[in-house]
């Protein structure tokens, strides 16, 4: 083998480390697939991404500029109120308290107790015994009976059989109601 031989034999295997090199910097630059949300009104936080390599090695290359998390849905996470939730696939037998505002997706059978808070029945939540609360709101089904200690609003989709006691009571237009009702002004 002559010198141009071992010249040209290294330049072919420095063209291939350089190809392979290639490929596997596109492949880490591809965007890993994201996970399709459960319920797109949710608002998740976006965390950046660390870059798979520093600008001093790459060359001429420029940094790719990541995604920032819209200033919406950051402002929208520290302005929520705090809350529990009780998801569409829970269903609880016995009593609930809660110390914070609780929003039922899913279906309790028993009682519900937020003294000093709301509770909010969503249109696909269930209660099937007592909920008492400052405010009551009900988009889904209550069988049984509602104590608020504010106000109680039954929505267009609400289905409530019992009764209900309450300093105001806000009924809208569709809501089923069939139930014994008692407004008074509480004062101490």
């Amino acid at each position: 083998m002559g010198g141009g031989d071992v010249l040209f034999t290294l330049g072919v295997v420095a063209l291939i480390v350089i190809l392979l090199d290639g490929r596997r910097r596109i492949g880490k630059r591809a965007p890993a697939p994201r996970p399709r949300a459960a319920h797109t009104a949710e608002t998740r936080a976006v965390t950046p991404r660390e870059p798979s390599e520093s600008p001093a090695r790459t060359g001429d290359r420029a940094p790719v500029p990541l995604p920032a998390a819209p200033v919406a849905a950051i402002t929208h996470e520290l302005s929520a109120r705090p809350e529990s939730r009780i998801g569409p696939s829970l269903r609880i037998e016995g009593k609930v308290h809660s110390r914070e505002a609780l929003v039922i997706h899913g279906a309790v059978e028993g009682s519900v107790t937020a003294d000093k808070h709301s509770v909010t029945v969503s249109a696909s939540g269930r209660v099937s015994q007592c909920i008492e609360a400052r405010v009551i709101s009900v988009a889904g089904s209550v069988t049984g009976s509602l104590v608020a200690g504010d106000q109680a609003l039954l929505l267009s989709s609400a289905r409530v059989e019992g009764r209900i006691d309450a300093k105001r009571l806000k009924c809208e237009a569709g809501a089923w109601l069939k139930a014994a009702c008692s407004v008074t002004s509480r004062q101490a």
